[in-house]
């Protein structure tokens, strides 16, 4: 005679529901993580926009200034270029100049400081660093030990270049603000990038989460098999696939910043720049009187007519 193994469906029931709000409040705060990331490189990229247009406009040469500004003016979009870039791969780990999409971008006389060690490192060992003697959290000129990131060596480097241009007059004071603003903005958005980075959700919330997933798909075919019988097998495995999948889209989306498919392209972000910022140097005119010959020389033509009805219609 067979043993009756069923269960009560009630019982995972009220399960079922607390499960739903807890795999919602994960995806939820992983696709926020990832959506954030995005905005918030599009701010970054905003602000470089906005300071190689002032730089490359806002910035004249004199007579009697300094030679080859315009040249510094190119060095220093390059440097706003190396800025996003480095801020890549910061956020991958990948520390130091040595890569190909570094080379050219840095000034050859630039020598960073001793490279970061990983923030996310510095986290994990905090109470090791409390142990320490306590003249270790001094800040000290001859600290040999001392560290930077490279995006925000290359913020100090930019932000000294803007005040010596000033010094020398070939830059107006509300074009110099607008370049600190846009400075001050993309370190704010390199902070948050990290904040990102730096907080994940705590393992405690991910360990238990999949231990009670495990535990309902376990107790789940003891309450269909009275109803559905052999068709339990191929239900419950279609459950804990869409269960499981779920909470592994989750675990994707946190970290938006590496190399899966699933995250951010932040290579292309940064050839996109590159190519924008290439365009300025190559083709916008400097100089007021530039953009009036250009347009002298090319009249503008009417939109066809077909443009026209549209326009009209808008």
């Amino acid at each position: 005679m067979g043993v009756d193994i069923a269960v009560a469906g009630s019982i995972v029931g009220s399960l079922s529901i607390v499960i739903g709000l807890i795999l919602a409040f994960r995806t939820n705060t992983a696709y926020d993580r990832f959506w954030e990331g995005r905005k918030i490189w599009t701010t970054m990229n905003t602000s470089i926009r906005n300071m190689a247009r002032v730089i490359w406009v806002g910035i004249k040469e004199k007579v009697d200034g300094p030679s080859g500004i315009n040249d510094q003016k190119i060095r220093a979009i390059n440097m706003l270029l190396a800025f996003a870039v480095a801020t890549k791969h910061h956020l991958r780990a990948e520390y130091g100049t040595s890569y190909r999409d570094l080379q050219g971008l840095l000034p050859e006389d630039f020598v960073p400081c001793k490279s970061a060690n990983s923030l996310r490192s510095q986290y994990i060992n905090h109470r090791q660093h409390l142990q320490n003697d306590k003249n270790e959290w001094v800040i000290q000129r001859d600290n040999s030990t001392a560290s930077m990131s490279l995006p925000l060596e290359i913020s100090y480097q930019l932000s000294l270049w803007i005040n010596y241009v000033r010094d020398k007059e070939l830059i107006d004071i509300p074009y110099q603000t607008q370049c600190t603003m846009a400075l001050s903005s993309m370190i704010d958005c390199f902070g948050n990038l990290e904040r990102i980075l730096l907080t994940p959700i705590p393992v405690a919330y991910n360990i238990h989460l999949k231990q009670i997933l495990t535990m309902y798909c376990c107790i789940l075919p003891f309450t269909t098999v009275r109803d559905v019988q052999w068709l339990t097998i191929p239900l419950c495995g279609a459950v804990a696939f869409t269960l499981f999948g779920i909470e592994a889209i989750g675990n994707q989306i946190e970290d938006p910043f590496g190399f899966d498919t699933n995250d951010l392209k932040l290579d292309d972000f940064c050839y996109d720049l590159m190519l924008e910022l290439d365009y300025i140097v190559q083709t916008v005119p400097q100089d007021q009187s530039s953009v009036f010959a250009a347009y002298s020389a090319a009249p503008m033509t009417p939109p066809p007519k077909q443009a026209r009805n549209i326009l009209i219609q808008i």
